[in-house]
């Protein structure tokens, strides 16, 4: 009997102890599952809700777009206005040069007249002394004449002559007293007669060459106040083009407030769900991992181990990714449109050649910002947008079936004459950096540009 006791001491003693160790594996496993829960609690209430962005109404919305466009249509229709006044100051501006020409030819005429009269004039004044010297030989001989009065008569020469001899020398004086007395008065006719043309045509040539460039010069005058009066024209509607520019850039930039606002109320509805669905697969989880430690705890009561999904891997799309990117390209929004700015750490000066922002002033053109907003998911694009719409990836989404941080390109057939892009966010919106003279804003994609070329999806 005695002997028995330790033995049947000894048979009961291994149950006790499997209790024991059941008891303690049970409990591990159960701390195991309290941490497990505990870190799924905390994960999803990390994500606490923030409060709702304004959210602007339709209405604001189409009143915003309908004062845009009202004042896009008044531009536009001045632009034209401005355009028909340009055209017509050329043609006002031709026909003034065209006029200061011919008065300009007028008036060298008018030196060439002046010159020739004064050759003219030279030659009256030779002429007046050709006919002075016609006058004093005229003189000369009517002097000769009175003083040899008796030679003036063929019978005085029969009655005086000495012999035949002398009679002969007499008669040749005569013929020479009538030549002399015939060329002087031709001498002082023509003189006369030559002074009196070169005078008249002279004169006649100056009179019209004055004439002429008066005239030239009064065409040019006119010609001249009706481009300077299509000038103040242009210049007047131009002020007021620049005035209706202001109102629409205005215009633009709260529709552009209003379609930020729109998006980041979309973002904010899009981010609850995102906590919704995500606190809804915390939940899943413990009670999945509950009834897993549950389970392991009653059949060999040994612990379990929660593990997360493995951090996403570089290299292919996923919808992460895309969200991730429009993401960081919303974070900049308000950033100056910069020439040739940005790059994959942020905003640059571009090299201070935009025409509008001064220099130092940092910010982004469209591929510029597209390319910042890629580069942390490993995607580096080139600056350039012709080249990304094929270097971002092979997969180009058709309108429909955008997803965010899909690239959406505007221009000309053909990709090299692609000049714009900007990066889809959701809802019918883009994330953009406009033109010189804006800044990164929210637009609907379809407001863009009127030459929508197509869509890449990045990482494709």
């Amino acid at each position: 009997m005695p002997s028995s006791l330790p033995r049947r001491a000894e048979q009961t003693a291994p149950p006790q102890r499997s209790m024991l160790t059941s008891r303690r594996r049970a409990g591990a496993a159960i701390t195991a599952l309290v941490l497990a829960v505990g870190a799924l609690v905390a994960l999803s209430g990390s994500l606490t809700a923030q409060a709702a962005p304004p959210n602007p109404t339709n209405q604001e919305l189409s009143a915003a777009q309908k004062a845009k466009s009202d004042l896009a249509n008044e531009v536009g229709r001045l632009s034209a206005l401005v355009a028909q006044s340009t055209a017509k100051l050329t043609e006002l501006n031709n026909k003034a040069q065209l006029a200061e020409q011919k008065y300009a030819l007028a008036h060298s005429r008018l030196e060439l007249a002046t010159d020739a009269a004064a050759k003219a004039k030279a030659l009256a004044a030779a002429a007046a002394k050709n006919v002075d010297a016609a006058r004093i030989s005229l003189k000369s001989y009517v002097r000769d004449s009175y003083m040899s009065s008796t030679v003036g008569s063929s019978a005085g020469g029969l009655f005086t002559a000495k012999d035949p001899n002398a009679l002969l020398q007499v008669g040749d004086y005569l013929q020479y007293m009538s030549d002399r007395r015939l060329d002087s008065l031709t001498v002082l006719d023509r003189a006369t007669v030559a002074k009196s043309n070169a005078d008249a045509k002279a004169k006649l040539a100056v009179q019209t060459q004055q004439t002429l460039t008066a005239q030239a010069k009064v065409a040019q005058a006119a010609a001249q106040a009706a481009f300077q009066a299509q000038k103040q024209q242009q210049a007047a509607l131009t002020a007021q083009r620049a005035d209706n520019e202001l109102h629409l850039a205005v215009a633009a930039t709260r529709l552009a407030t209003l379609n930020n606002r729109r998006a980041a109320y979309d973002a904010y509805q899009a981010e609850q769900l995102r906590i919704t669905q995500a606190k809804m697969r915390a939940a899943a989880a413990a009670r999945a991992a509950a009834a897993a430690a549950a389970a392991a705890a009653q059949s060999s009561g040994a612990g379990g181990y929660v593990s997360l999904p493995p951090p996403a891997s570089l290299g292919g799309w996923t919808a992460a990714k895309g969200r991730a990117a429009a993401n960081r390209a919303l974070s900049q929004l308000g950033f100056t449109y910069i020439w040739a700015g940005g790059n994959y750490r942020g905003p640059t000066d571009g090299g201070c050649t935009d025409p509008v922002a001064p220099c130092g002033t940092v910010g982004y053109d469209c591929s510029g910002l597209v390319l910042y907003a890629w580069a942390p998911q490993g995607l580096y694009l080139d600056h350039y947008a012709a080249t990304q719409f094929s270097q971002a990836g092979s997969y180009h989404p058709g309108p429909g079936n955008f997803m965010p941080g899909d690239l959406l390109f505007w221009g000309l057939p053909g990709q090299a004459d692609i000049h714009h892009v900007a990066m889809y966010i959701g809802n019918g919106n883009v994330v953009q950096a406009p033109n010189s003279g804006s800044v990164v804003q929210v637009t609907p994609w379809d407001q863009v540009s009127g030459d929508y070329y197509g869509a890449t999806r990045p990482l494709t």
